[in-house]
């Protein structure tokens, strides 16, 4: 029994002696490792990448003057198209029958204008005829060498043929008026037949097809939308905050898509004085500097604007090593006490300006010179130790 108490006092004490051993031994954690960057001036190339189309200097939209039924259409979209060509028909039976009774119209009042020519020849000549004998038989009377009742129808017949002339005259000139009327309609009749055909008003080619055959339109309905003349142009929106940034004549690159992706020279025609309708943004139109006969309106494109006006030199540092703390300020840690591959970081409140290619401008908080951490950043504090190494993580 004695020796079974010694027994388990022993294993007790061995117990004790180990647990005591392990209380005294310290784990020593390793600093966590981050990179980080030393703050320089650098020149800043700032440019953006806008998306775009290929559009025409002139484009219009091609409609029939008067209404109808579209029956052919001889062109579609891409195609080219010369200046006097056919490019769709309507139905023209109603306005070929109204030409037709417009000339029968016509020569109505052609043969009507002749009739009344020669009914005012006979109205002249019978009164002629009339004044003369009045004036005769006026002699007579007064001589008293006929009666005052052959006196009297003398009087009333020259007032007779005088009434008949008067209205021969209205009947010309009524017939004359006739005639340019329907002279008028006639005209207006062959305008209206030749109206029936869509004629393509100078080269150029078809961007946009509105209206199919058989479909009717009404006068001014757009049946293509054409691109007229040769000079190309792309059409983007850009920011507000970039307008300052840009000056018209400003030479860019434009991508076309469609091409290999081949870059065409382009310059700065028109930047939008007003965003309405296009919420924040201002439309910006480039006009092309090179041809090729294979660019046609509607192809995507890609213009590279150089934004940054030759601007001085500023901070400039790696996008991810900015963080945001609760309150909503910016920070970046600094490195301090670096010594031996190993620093303190430092949070250090930083006020940000323009977002480069580069990474991000700093306008107040940190100098050149400073040691900033540019990776792992969001899984550090304050005070901490951590092992550096130079540059940003591939």
């Amino acid at each position: 029994m004695k020796k079974f108490l010694i027994a388990i006092l022993v294993i007790f004490a061995l117990g004790a002696c180990g647990k005591e051993k392990k209380e005294n031994v310290k784990l020593e954690k390793k600093p966590r490792p981050v990179r980080y960057v030393v703050v320089a001036d650098k020149d800043v190339e700032y440019t953006r990448i806008f998306s775009g189309n290929i559009t025409s200097e002139i484009e219009s939209n091609l409609s029939f003057r008067v209404n109808g039924t579209i029956i052919n259409k001889y062109v579609k979209l891409g195609d080219r198209i010369k200046k006097g060509q056919v490019l769709a028909d309507l139905d023209d039976n109603d306005y070929r029958l109204s030409m037709e009774n417009s000339i029968a119209q016509y020569e109505n009042s052609l043969a009507g204008v002749a009739e009344a020519e020669a009914g005012l020849r006979s109205a002249e000549a019978s009164f002629e005829n009339s004044k003369n004998e009045f004036s005769r038989m006026e002699k007579l009377y007064y001589d008293d060498n006929i009666s005052k009742s052959d006196y009297d129808i003398a009087k009333a017949d020259k007032g007779v043929k005088e009434a008949q002339l008067a209205q021969a005259e209205a009947s010309k000139k009524s017939a004359l008026a006739s005639l340019k009327a329907s002279n008028m309609q006639m005209a207006q009749n062959k305008l209206n037949l030749r109206y029936t055909k869509l004629i393509a008003p100078q080269d150029g080619f078809i961007v946009a097809e509105e209206k199919e055959e058989n479909e009717t339109v009404e006068t001014g309905t757009p049946v293509y939308k054409v691109s007229l003349g040769d000079t190309l142009e792309t059409e983007t929106f850009i920011p507000e905050n970039l307008i300052g940034s840009l000056r018209k004549g400003q030479e860019v690159t434009v991508e076309i898509s469609a091409l290999d992706k081949k870059n065409y020279r382009g310059k700065i025609k028109e930047i939008g004085a007003s965003s309405s309708g296009y919420g924040n943004s201002f439309p910006l139109k480039i006009t092309l500097l090179e041809k090729n006969n294979l660019i046609k309106p509607g192809m995507s494109t890609k213009i590279t604007l150089d934004l940054s006006k030759k601007e001085e030199s500023q901070i400039i540092v790696p996008l991810n090593s900015i963080e945001q703390d609760p309150s909503g300020n910016r920070f970046v840690y600094t490195l301090t006490n670096i010594k031996e591959g190993v620093a303190t970081t430092k949070k250090t409140i930083v006020t940000l300006g323009k977002t480069y290619s580069e990474g991000i401008a700093i306008k107040e908080g940190i100098k050149i010179g400073d040691y900033i951490v540019s990776s792992g950043v969001s899984q550090i504090t304050e005070g901490q130790i951590v092992a550096i190494s130079l540059g940003e993580e591939d």
